[in-house]
């Protein structure tokens, strides 16, 4: 996973990754899909604050139509797909457009993840030196760490739609300010 990251943010993938398990686990584990979603949403998070766009005001959770999301937002994506094949996680790419079924829906909603998981993630960021630009990307790997980790009982192609949704939530939703 180096090459294109830098060790802070590759050591900010792991913790990303020990992060969302610590705060999602519950007696039965971790549900893969939820925290394939909210490591994604929070990637889409912090590209949406590195734009730097005014959030006071507005609504969390409202959509935001941002030119630099749709810009950007596909970067997220190459960094996902990089570090899967990376990984040695082999995609289908003639399943990628297949969207999953209702039971693989997160079990948690966009601000309900965002509040569980940013606080820890900001300090994280903030502990290791990193932009939020550059938080965004680690958060992408992060994504592909979980999927690699859920392989035994999520279908990547699956795990890779609900990142890919969990990108464009978290570029185009009004988080909860940061307190």
């Amino acid at each position: 996973m180096s090459g294109r990251f830098s060790k802070a943010q590759v050591d900010a993938a792991n913790q990303f990754v020990d992060a969302t398990i610590a705060a999602l686990k519950d007696g039965k584990g971790v549900h893969a899909e939820t925290a394939v979603a909210a490591t994604a949403r929070m990637a889409g998070t912090f590209l949406l604050r590195s734009f730097g766009l005014p959030l006071d005001g507005i609504e969390p959770g409202s959509a935001i139509l941002s030119d630099k999301a749709n810009e950007e937002g596909p970067e997220l994506l190459s960094i996902l797909g990089g570090v899967l094949a990376h990984l040695g996680v082999d995609l289908d790419t003639g399943q990628l457009g297949d969207e999953p079924g209702p039971d693989t829906k997160p079990l948690l909603g966009f601000l309900e993840t965002q509040r569980k998981l940013e606080p820890l993630y900001a300090r994280i960021r903030e502990r290791l030196g990193l932009s939020v630009k550059d938080a965004a990307e680690a958060a992408a790997a992060a994504t592909a760490l979980l999927i690699q980790r859920t392989l035994q009982v999520l279908n990547p192609n699956v795990a890779f739609h609900i990142a890919a949704y969990g990108f464009i939530e978290g570029a185009k939703t009004a988080p909860d300010p940061l307190a």
